[in-house]
């Protein structure tokens, strides 16, 4: 039986991890932005249908083009963000030229406390261990090399951790109906 394409891109990206974290690293002289990157590529091989058997030809092409368009997507929402930001604030200004009142909204507040409080107990809903992981990597900001070494666990157990949590959150906070229990 052959392999399905997510376990061939999921046995490139075993194999390639490092190469593609320095590559992008040199791309987009960000270190935490290409361990994001590499992190968003492993989301989106887990997102593919264990039952598609589209043939690869070259998965390591194939890794890096869809890390490309991850990057490249991350830049346009960065730009666009810039320009929303830009045309907001021209356009709110009062007669004396001062900038609007930035404050949001008490509907804003309140649906932001709402959020933040799912996400804390989706966190919580963690096994002991991923959470420490999680909150290390994404809250402290260290590298899942660090990470690794501060707790003694090899980089892989990190990876594996960190896609276990990312895959929980998106799981309980996606919006819809295929959405775990809400807040």
């Amino acid at each position: 039986m052959s392999q399905s394409s997510r376990d061939i891109l999921f046995n490139a990206y075993v194999e390639r991890r490092d190469l593609l974290v320095r590559y992008f690293t040199r791309v987009a002289n960000d270190t935490a932005l290409a361990e994001d990157i590499v992190q968003d590529l492993y989301l989106r091989i887990e997102a593919i249908p264990a039952d598609d058997n589209r043939a690869i030809d070259d998965a390591t092409a194939f890794l890096f083009r869809m890390a490309h368009n991850i990057h490249r997507n991350h830049i346009r929402t960065l730009d666009n963000g810039r320009r929303r930001d830009t045309a907001w604030h021209s356009v709110h200004r009062d007669g004396a030229g001062d900038a609007a009142d930035d404050a949001p909204s008490p509907e804003d507040t309140v649906s932001g406390r709402q959020q933040m409080a799912a996400f804390t107990r989706a966190v919580g809903e963690l096994p002991e261990r991923t959470q420490t992981i999680f909150r290390l990597h994404k809250f402290e900001g260290m590298s899942q090399v660090q990470v690794a070494s501060q707790l003694g666990i090899s980089l892989s157990s990190v990876e594996k951790h960190l896609g276990n949590a990312l895959k929980h959150l998106t799981a309980r906070l996606r919006p819809g109906p295929h959405r775990g229990p809400g807040p």
